[in-house]
């Protein structure tokens, strides 16, 4: 019943207030106005001192509950709003209990990751290195002088060099870019021609898989847009090159300005796509849609993750439809110059 502060407080100031009343009239034999305005005076006075005990003995006491664990800033108003203590106290300790339920789920979260992350960067390592030194040690133990192996034992092995240079180079990008120490340098260029020299860089890698490669909805010559051109470059050569391992026959790049600010830029593919349980994880980082470890499609496992934070850092989103054995739709939005 009496659950709320002042509850108590009108209680006991109440109660003061009629016992004072009949002690008065008790020894002045009788029922008058000076009574009945000391049973006031009492009254009032026991209110205020009420208050001032609980706030001194109940309330101080309470403080640091209240301002170093519920995160709650303590006033003497919580009297005042006529607000049960216990009430806010169950409130914030559910709160607090949540929250930091999700801190610690949060937590284990990220110590798997990083200890799948750490094992990944491992692996891709590993495998160069063991490429490397096992053509050092053919070439050590003679393979130096034989002529035909020689050469093409050392250009491999420059090959893996190259490998975990690009590794590397891919695992700074992608810090400096979570960090943002990678400041975009934008400039105002046209998306169609950047577009078409990606597509002419890789035209000799599409053209032995036997895909074409084609620019959709270009209904102008140019089209500006305001990024980075360089990194922009860096995202649709990514998409194309994925594009290019997972085709089949076809990849489209398609423009749709959906506003008087933005275009949308999608990279098609007609090749094997993405399952849905696939799909939520892509852009995380060693990720493959192929679990068997093989490396016969090449790649770090971190294209797309560095193009999805490429784009993030623009302010723009990146997006993926895919339907398995139909191809996947890689979109993202740039500011229109």
């Amino acid at each position: 019943m009496f659950k709320k502060p002042i509850h108590i407080i009108i209680l006991i100031s109440t109660s003061s207030g009629i016992l004072a009343f009949f002690v008065v009239c008790i020894f002045s034999m009788n029922i008058n106005f000076k009574a009945l305005f000391f049973a006031l005076m009492v009254t009032g006075i026991m209110f205020l001192i009420t208050k001032f005990l609980i706030h001194k003995f109940i309330y101080s006491k309470m403080k640091i509950l209240f301002d170093r664990v519920l995160n709650v800033t303590y006033t003497p108003k919580v009297i005042d709003s006529m607000e049960d203590p216990l009430d806010i106290i169950n409130e914030r300790v559910d709160k607090y209990l949540l929250q930091k339920s999700e801190e610690e789920e949060f937590a284990a979260h990220q110590q798997i990751f990083r200890r799948e992350y750490i094992g990944n960067i491992s692996h891709e390592l590993k495998t160069p290195i063991f490429t490397i030194q096992g053509y050092i040690l053919t070439l050590l133990d003679g393979g130096l002088e034989d002529a035909r192996i020689n050469r093409n034992y050392l250009e491999r092995a420059d090959r893996s060099i190259e490998r975990i240079i690009g590794l590397l180079d891919d695992l700074d990008l992608i810090t400096r870019l979570d960090s943002g120490e990678f400041p975009l340098d934008y400039e105002s260029f046209d998306m169609i021609k950047l577009c078409e020299e990606v597509l002419s860089s890789l035209e000799l890698k599409a053209k032995s898989k036997g895909i074409s490669m084609d620019l959709v909805n270009v209904n102008n010559y140019q089209l500006f847009v305001d990024a980075d051109k360089a990194r922009i470059f860096q995202v649709v050569t990514n998409l194309v090159v994925n594009a290019i391992k997972y085709g089949k026959s076809s990849i489209k790049i398609d423009f749709d300005e959906i506003s008087e600010d933005y275009v949308l830029i999608e990279v098609i593919d007609d090749g094997i796509g993405i399952s849905d349980e696939n799909l939520t994880r892509i852009f995380e980082r060693f990720y493959r849609v192929d679990r068997s470890g093989g490396r016969a499609l090449g790649g770090s496992g971190l294209g797309l993750s560095i193009v999805k934070h490429i784009v993030e850092g623009h302010g723009q989103s990146l997006n993926v439809k895919s339907e398995l054995g139909k191809g996947s739709r890689f979109s993202f939005t740039l500011k229109l110059a």
